[in-house]
């Protein structure tokens, strides 16, 4: 089984819903360079997954998978 990449997942669910780190910020209420540290990690606790999913309007299952599509 392949190891998911939280980051990749991110990257690709953010082209998906054309949201970028900026934007995806402001509608977290973070910076955009906690957006970016997001990005570049492999890994990701699930409250901020869960964050992230509601700013996007997505399911986690959907999220995890982004990257496999």
């Amino acid at each position: 089984m392949e190891k998911i990449h939280a980051g990749d997942c991110l990257k690709t669910a953010q082209k998906a819903k054309s949201v970028n780190s900026r934007q995806l910020a402001k509608i977290t209420g973070t910076s955009p360079q906690q957006v970016l540290r997001w990005r570049s990690n492999a890994n990701m606790k699930l409250h901020t997954m869960q964050l992230i999913c509601l700013a996007l309007d997505i399911s986690i299952q959907d999220f995890i998978t982004f990257s496999y599509k």
